[in-house]
């Protein structure tokens, strides 16, 4: 969606970035292809070094199957930065601010929902605080395996919702994002807890015994333990995560991943238990 966005380019790399993911080998000069536009124009307009003018703005959201309104603000998000007459600028720039009210709000809750939903916000976060880490794009593109332009859209998105920040030329990790905040849709947390279940059987498969512990224990249970078994989960979770957090030496990101599911069909389990539908 466009509603809420204050600056185009994220908007784009927030496009970029969706398609990227539901096709790792989509690349900027794929997307620039799509976009009706040069790569070097597309790098230029991401690193803030060239613009777009209205009418070239309007073929590109166009392209990006943008309706009428979405269109316009679009439009309107383009010239307030690149209109050459600063009389036009200050006119899209009213006409952004009458329209959206609380594009300001609208753009961290989108924030919010991007972080939980895609797993290398949490990563970057933890890379900084380990052994050797480096406030550059492309070592922490290399660490993670992703694209450096994810990367520095995930960082800019730290850096707004006030989980990152920079000092003295370093990227440091502020206040922990451990809690879901209100009104993030499900879907969200499903995406997020889907990419490290695809991460987990990557893992599985490439990395050595030595690296990775994966144990699983088939149990039968009473359905009426299982809110105390979630408890100890994670107060489990919590400890082990309480203990590491006040080591030194951190030179790994690891993740911890703990599925506690029903094996059985849920159409029968009112059979086994004498309940009925």
């Amino acid at each position: 969606m466009v509603t809420g966005h204050k600056d185009y380019r994220t908007l784009l790399r927030n496009e970029f970035e969706t398609r990227a993911q539901h096709n790792p080998r989509y690349s900027l000069r794929a997307f620039a292809r799509d976009l009706g536009l040069a790569s070097s124009r597309l790098s230029e307009i991401f690193n803030n070094q060239e613009g777009l003018s209205r009418s070239s703005a309007a073929q590109v959201a166009k392209r990006l199957g943008y309706g009428k309104e979405e269109t316009e603000v679009f439009c309107d998000l383009v010239e307030s930065v690149h209109a050459r007459s600063k009389a036009k600028r200050a006119i899209a720039g009213i006409r952004l601010k009458n329209r959206y009210q609380y594009a300001e709000f609208n753009q961290l809750q989108m924030d919010h929902f991007k972080v939980l939903s895609d797993w290398h916000h949490f990563a970057i976060l933890e890379l900084t605080t380990i052994a050797g880490f480096r406030s550059e794009v492309t070592w922490i593109s290399k660490q993670l395996g992703v694209s450096p332009l994810l990367v520095s859209t995930a960082i800019e998105r730290l850096e707004r919702i006030g989980l990152l920040s920079k000092k003295s030329g370093k990227w440091v990790t502020q206040e922990p994002f451990t809690a879901t905040p209100s009104g993030i849709p499900s879907e969200s947390i499903k995406k997020f807890h889907k990419q490290i279940l695809e991460k987990a059987i990557t893992a599985l498969h490439l990395q050595s015994v030595d690296e990775r512990d994966f144990s699983a224990m088939v149990m039968a249970i009473p359905s009426e333990k299982i809110p105390w078994a979630k408890s100890k989960i994670k107060e489990f979770r919590r400890e082990l995560s309480k203990n590491f957090e006040s080591e030194k030496n951190k030179d790994q990101v690891y993740c911890l991943s703990i599925q506690l599911f029903n094996l059985l069909d849920t159409n029968n389990c009112s059979k086994l238990t004498g309940e009925e539908k």
